[in-house]
């Protein structure tokens, strides 16, 4: 089982919690990508979250992204999971399941 502290940086959570808790990883929320790459501001916390988390020997999941810009930047910061609706919006199960046996035809024939 893997422990991750969803929303890091927002409402309750907390750096304490890194201490507290033995995680896995952190979830970067959206509020922090959705001003990427443009906004100063957004670009400093998202590099330092992401290399406090590797510095604590945490995985990195960014959430939110809609666009190649905002993906190219969590790529060089070396973010490790990327999650949003350039990639998919939600789906019901069964599109679901589709959609992922698609993409394994379409990775296997690559």
């Amino acid at each position: 089982m893997q422990l991750w502290l969803d929303d890091f940086g927002t409402g309750h959570s907390s750096i304490q919690h890194l201490q507290l808790f033995p995680l896995d990883g952190l979830k970067l929320p959206a509020e922090f990508v959705r001003g990427l790459p443009d906004d100063r501001r957004s670009c400093a916390i998202v590099r330092a979250l992401v290399a406090l988390a590797h510095d604590l020997d945490l995985r990195v999941n960014a959430e939110g992204v809609e666009n190649e810009a905002q993906l190219a930047f969590l790529r060089e910061c070396r973010c490790d999971y990327i999650q949003g609706f350039l990639f998919s919006h939600p789906m019901p199960v069964e599109e679901l399941i589709a959609f992922l046996l698609a993409d394994g035809e379409s990775s296997a024939s690559t």
